[in-house]
């Protein structure tokens, strides 16, 4: 009789213990697919961004690296396309733009359009007088060279000595003692600045957010943020008979910029706080900014 009481006592254990490890067993492969499901979802919810994200509104130009790179690289090439053309037809002019001087290896391997600061320009082709008096500029550049004149973008001159300077453009400049970053339009004699510590542009892959408007002024973003404005009243004059160029500022040998062009956008608008921060997330995530 005892022999039988032991017996059934052995048998219950084994079948708690065998019960406990298939309860454990269940819980393990449910929290494993549980788990597996969050991470799929997590996944899932990451956003890849492409040019189609950018603010299509007002958009008139969208040179980019990393699209014409699918275009591409293993040939020298002449030509930029203009995403903008598939992007908002009804804004962008189908205008043939010309790469001067580049070659294959001007492409960097993380699609950035290297300039020399020598004779490496980019002609849009668009003459300008187009653009108005309210546009927006935004592009992702890496400025290797902080020497003064050094010309991001435009083409300007002065007319008349005592007159005003004529045209648009973005250049760096060396002011009083330490060198700054100095960004202008030529409206008027003393041109319209924005001015900030080299050391914060110099050897930096950031985005650039410029807008312009005529007898109001000009406002800089950095990586989205508000940097500084400059409230000048003077309206645009376009230089006349220049085209808006890309990689220097003024006819003359030392006013090429030289570091890599990674984007570059045009608006005929000027873009609110909201779609500024919105292009520079889009920007981030294709780029890796900071």
């Amino acid at each position: 009789m005892k022999k039988i009481r032991r017996l059934r006592r052995k048998n219950k254990k084994k079948i708690l213990i065998i019960g406990s490890l298939s309860l454990l067993l269940f819980l393990c492969v449910g929290y494993a697919a549980f788990s597996t499901n969050l991470t799929l979802k997590a996944k899932g919810n990451i956003k890849t961004f492409t040019t189609d994200d950018y603010i299509k509104d007002g958009l008139f130009a969208l040179y980019d690296g990393i699209e014409n790179t699918s275009n591409g690289h293993g040939t020298p090439t002449t030509n930029w396309y203009n995403k903008a053309l598939d992007l908002n037809s009804s804004t962008a002019t189908p205008i043939q733009n010309t790469m001067n001087n580049f070659t294959t290896s001007n492409w960097t391997n993380d699609n950035g359009l290297e300039f020399n600061g020598v004779d490496n320009v980019i002609d849009t082709g668009y003459n300008q007088d187009i653009f108005g008096q309210e546009f927006t500029f935004s592009f992702v550049v890496n400025i290797k060279d902080g020497s003064a004149y050094r010309g991001l973008y435009g083409y300007h001159l002065g007319v008349v000595e005592s007159g005003p300077w004529y045209g648009l453009a973005m250049q760096l400049y060396q002011g009083q003692g330490d060198k700054t970053a100095f960004f202008y339009h030529g409206t008027v004699r003393s041109p319209t600045t924005v001015e900030i510590p080299i050391e914060q542009v110099l050897n930096k892959k950031q985005q650039y957010t410029v807008i312009y408007q005529g007898g109001v002024g000009i406002k800089l973003y950095i990586n989205g943020n508000f940097i500084g404005e400059n409230l000048s009243k003077s309206n645009i004059i376009p230089y006349p008979d220049a085209n808006f160029i890309i990689g220097q500022s003024l006819p003359a040998d030392d006013r090429y910029f030289q570091g890599t062009v990674y984007d570059f956008i045009i608006y005929k608008k000027v873009l609110t706080e909201e779609e500024i921060l919105h292009n520079y997330k889009v920007d981030k995530s294709r780029y890796y900014l900071n």
